[in-house]
């Protein structure tokens, strides 16, 4: 990479340049702070050569104005927006990965193509964010008839751990906003666009739907779609002709050739008329197909096809975030101009952590009749006839407690929060939190610093009740201190989970009230209800986390566990499953008592499988080897 000195930009500082578009450029960043805060962003600046451009820099301000109100997994959010003299910037989450455009080229020079369950994927994923853009209403209610407008591959942004990330809603526009694209214009790239956009003619959702149609298209075929010149491509997108799907790749299954064929329609009123609709049909094309597509696996595909420049990032970011400006580096007017550090980041508790999968070396010899004891459920568990019959394990780990994040220091104006624009950067990491500012001066501002404190002190019941007499005192407070309060609430939840049941249910439930993406309390009070045998409610905030965050495997040990108590062995079977594919810390485990579902259906070579390669991983699971021996001596007999 070029060389770059670092600048200081307000309250960020400018590590190096990621990429220069036709309107602005891209840069990675860090924001610091008190007590060795840090956190890496990304800053997209607009051309200092057209910061007097009014329609452009209206343009960016419309993008940053939509942006502030998606929020979604599965589309890159911007959390700060504003000017330094006048320079207009957006922050923005800074992710590890690549855009499809530079995963195909990859896939086709390594000869590692994408596979078929990573396509599904890919496209569902596309699919979801965008089912929640199309569907979004502003504050008062009123539908946005938000559309994208260029879903193509550059805008589509897979981070190493799997992630898919929808990039540029910079041509996005609201249904009321003045600046929408007028009729006749044709905006986004040629060979992505649906018939309809690329006649000038008026659009709605359904166009990103053709889009997506191309990108499922173009990614199971592993073949451009419309190519050509631009000329020969407009007229052919215009008439939507293309080589069919099963004449560019062979043996595709029946069920996505309708989905292709469905999602392509020329005509907007034979398509999908939702992007859910269309998720719900690629799950199911998946589910037909045996397959478990997952952020998890595909992971394992991206770090295999970048495995030198992986590499080759980690030590480029170790050598630049040393940071090491010198204090007398920061100009006067620089001084003056920096925002304040954040108030308060988005406190986003970490998953429990999972038991060793080891188990002690002194524990007895046990039938398949008992079970291992987890350290949150050994008395709860002992009490469940059931699972001491049928030799099930329930395992919840203790939770890891997050860190608070800094103090308010110095006045700011409120900053919205979310999107982003061309140009999409190849590394651009973690989902990021929202920035809650606090004017020192604001009325309860030393309300909130006390129930701060008493937060980093987990004290969480003076914290709580310090946040709900702030919000008595302020009530316009409530959006700003969701979070910590939540987190507050969560953590004296948990105090209060076995002395005061009922109570600690409506705290987990007021929690989840104030962060419903807090995956955390969704788990928790699962677990809660799990305790208590209420299944029903149990399953329902299981399903809760899973939604949030599909890739955790203690939420799919637990539903195992509800669904081998009630009996429905085929259903526990397929949890314990998703738990080996996610492959934790107790993975022997997960195989014991996927062996015994599988016994339990009459599964024998399965179960006795699964009981060898829980042995294999782990030689001191007791009860594995125990059981392995009995099947092999039941077995041994029959012959």
């Amino acid at each position: 990479m070029a060389s770059f000195q670092k600048i200081r930009f307000g309250k960020y500082i400018l590590l190096d340049k990621l990429a220069v578009g036709g309107m602005a450029e891209l840069y990675r960043a860090m924001i610091t702070g008190v007590q060795g805060f840090e956190k890496l962003i990304a800053i997209k600046k607009i051309l200092p050569h057209l910061a007097t451009e009014e329609e452009l820099v209206r343009s960016f301000i419309d993008e940053a104005k939509l942006a502030a109100l998606l929020h979604h997994q599965n589309i890159v959010q911007i959390y700060d927006f504003g000017s330094l003299g006048e320079s207009y910037f957006i922050a923005m989450e800074y992710l590890l990965g690549k855009d499809c455009r530079i995963i195909k080229s990859k896939a086709k020079e390594k000869n590692l193509p994408i596979e078929l369950q990573n396509a599904i994927f890919i496209v569902s994923r596309i699919c979801s964010g965008l089912n929640y853009a199309h569907k979004l209403k502003d504050f008062q209610g009123k539908p946005l008839n938000i559309i994208h407008r260029d879903i193509s591959p550059q805008n589509i942004l897979i981070t190493y751990e799997g992630d898919v990330k929808i990039v540029d809603f910079g041509i996005a526009k609201a249904a009321n906003q003045a600046s929408m694209t007028q009729f006749g214009m044709i905006k986004g790239k040629v060979a992505y666009m649906s018939p309809e956009q690329a006649a000038g003619k008026i659009i709605d959702h359904r166009s990103d739907i053709f889009a997506c149609g191309i990108l499922l298209y173009e990614l199971v075929t592993g073949k451009r779609m419309f190519s050509g010149d631009t000329m020969h491509i407009l007229a052919n997108v215009r008439d939507a002709e293309f080589t069919k799907p099963e004449e560019a790749k062979k043996d595709l299954p029946e069920k996505l050739l309708e989905v292709l064929y469905k999602a392509l329609a020329k005509e907007a009123d034979q398509r999908y008329q939702t992007c859910g609709d269309m998720l719900t049909d690629l799950e199911e094309c998946a589910c037909r197909l045996d397959m478990h597509p997952t952020a998890h696996g595909f992971s394992r595909y991206m770090k295999t096809l970048f495995a030198e420049e992986i590499a080759a990032e980690e030590l480029h970011l170790q050598k630049i975030t040393k940071i090491g400006l010198m204090e007398d580096e920061k100009t006067e007017a620089e001084a003056e101009a920096a925002p304040p550090l954040p108030a308060a980041d988005k406190i986003k508790p970490k998953p429990p952590q999972e038991k060793s999968k080891k188990e002690e070396a002194s524990a007895p010899a046990a039938s398949p009749g008992e079970m291992i004891k987890s350290k949150k459920f050994l008395l709860a568990a002992i009490s469940v006839a059931l699972v001491l019959v049928i030799g099930l394990i329930t395992m919840v780990s203790k939770k890891e407690e997050p860190s608070p994040p800094p103090l308010p220091t110095q006045e700011t104006t409120e900053i919205p929060s979310q999107a982003i624009d061309e140009p999409s950067p190849d590394m651009v990491a973690e989902q990021p939190a929202d920035l809650a500012e606090i004017p020192v001066e604001a009325p309860g501002t030393q309300l909130y610093q006390q129930a701060m404190d008493a937060l980093v002190t987990k004290q969480y019941e003076d914290a709580m009740l310090l946040f709900e007499k702030l919000l008595t005192k302020v009530p316009d407070m409530e959006e700003k201190i969701a979070i910590p309060y939540a987190e507050a609430l969560l953590g004296q939840a948990e105090n209060l989970r076995k002395t005061d049941t009922p109570r600690a249910i409506v705290l987990f439930e007021k929690s989840i009230h104030f962060d419903p993406e807090s995956e955390q309390a969704h788990f928790q009070l699962g677990t809660l209800f799990m305790e208590q045998k209420d299944y029903a409610r149990a399953i329902e905030s299981y399903e809760n986390v899973i939604e949030l965050n599909p890739e955790f495997a203690d939420t799919f040990f637990n539903l195992g566990f509800i669904h081998a108590v009630s009996k429905d062995y085929a259903r526990a079977e397929g949890m314990y499953s998703r738990v080996v594919e996610l492959a934790p810390d107790y993975l022997d485990e997960a195989l014991f008592n996927l062996a015994l579902t599988q016994n339990k259906q009459g599964k024998k070579n399965e179960c006795m499988a699964n009981l060898e390669r829980a042995v294999s991983i782990n030689p001191e699971n007791k009860l594995a080897q125990n059981y392995l021996k009995k099947m092999q001596k039941i077995s041994g007999e029959n012959q």
